[in-house]
């Protein structure tokens, strides 16, 4: 650029993201709490001036992509210029470490270096990590011969603890044996909380065998009461993802494929007339018929004395005092016999299935 332009203020001020003019010379040039460097961004989104991408989110409503950055300005001469390595008036470098492809400024040496495959630039080293295709970002150089399992863009979905960036974090990241991932200081506060699993598939995020170990000994010492001695129930392995019948207990429900507690239960079955599960040797089955019977005979019954569920008519209920005088309603043409013959049969009925005759209220 040929010309100098001045640096405009735009309205309403930049607030504590931008770099006050009586602040001390030094203070300037060492950049901001989240990277040391030598320049300021102009935000093309609201046209103000940051040191970083996280100084501009932590005091905007809305991001910043600091790839769309066209413009910077030289802390040292205050000059505003086109996005470069060094500044074209004073020829200071903005940072021992420049990406022109991600504008990344940084003068501490934390051997940073550019993923073509994750877009990004990582720290670290590039000859201690590797790029994987299917997990679509870098992954510990160890991994490779180890093996991992491969979780598809994985590092594109926030972290499932706190509902931040991952793939983009400064914050470094857990890979668990599941594959998915989570900031590590927030695995480090699952952890502090006493969560084991893993926020997104439940699965154990570390050697838990030694605890298993204790709840084994915790349910041989804690014998269930005689109403559970044949109490079973379904569940699932959230760690090997297999089914298992057994019994139920208080303290927990172990897998019989790999002995883990990090169960959950799924049905419940009933052995030996706890429960509707047939048992082996077919004793609940008998018993299943004779229900089913009885719910077909019940059903008969019902059938047949359904249609004597009648309103009884007017002329047979007796009269109070306070009840309506209906001697002029001329009711000879009505015929009463039909629901006479069917009280009848009614109070039959009740006299067989009461003792006594006596009418039971339930």
């Amino acid at each position: 650029m040929d010309e100098k332009k001045p640096i405009p203020t735009p309205p309403g001020g930049n607030g504590a993201a931008t770099v006050a003019a009586d602040q001390d010379g030094d203070e300037k040039r060492v950049g901001c709490a989240h990277y040391k460097r030598r320049a300021k961004f102009v935000t093309p989104c609201c046209n103000k001036f940051y040191m970083c991408r996280y100084c501009h989110d932590e005091n905007e409503t809305h991001f910043f992509n600091r790839k769309t950055v066209t413009e910077l300005i030289c802390t040292e001469c205050d000059t505003r210029q086109r996005v470069q390595a060094e500044c074209e008036k004073c020829g200071v470098r903005f940072g021992r470490y420049t990406c022109l492809v991600c504008n990344l400024f940084d003068d501490e040496d934390r051997n940073q270096y550019h993923c073509d495959g994750c877009g990004i630039c990582r720290v670290g080293g590039r000859g201690r990590f590797f790029h994987c295709e299917v997990c679509n970002m870098c992954l510990p150089l160890q991994l490779k011969y180890d093996g991992h399992r491969c979780v598809e863009n994985v590092s594109r979905s926030n972290c499932p603890v706190c509902l931040d960036d991952i793939h983009t974090s400064r914050i470094p990241c857990h890979i668990p044996d599941c594959g998915h991932l989570l900031h590590r200081t927030c695995f480090e506060e699952l952890l502090s909380s006493g969560h084991y699993a893993c926020p997104t598939c439940q699965t154990s995020m570390m050697d838990m065998n030694q605890l298993w170990e204790y709840l084994d000994a915790e349910v041989a010492a804690t014998p269930m009461p005689k109403e559970y001695a044949n109490y079973f129930v379904d569940i699932l392995c959230k760690d090997c993802h297999k089914e298992s019948t057994v019994k139920f207990h208080v303290v927990g429900l172990k897998c019989t494929h790999c002995g883990a507690y990090n169960t959950c239960r799924t049905k419940t079955k009933n052995m030996n007339g706890c429960n509707s599960t047939p048992p082996p040797g077919g004793s609940s089955s008998a018993g299943a018929s004779s229900a089913a019977g009885g719910t077909a005979q019940s059903n008969q019954a019902a059938e047949t004395t359904t249609p004597w569920i009648r309103m009884v008519p007017l002329s047979m209920v007796e009269s109070d005092d306070n009840a309506i005088d209906d001697s002029a309603i001329d009711d000879s043409a009505i015929d009463d016999s039909e629901d006479e013959r069917l009280v009848d049969r009614l109070d039959t009925y009740l006299q067989q299935v009461t003792p006594g005759g006596e009418l039971l209220l339930l």
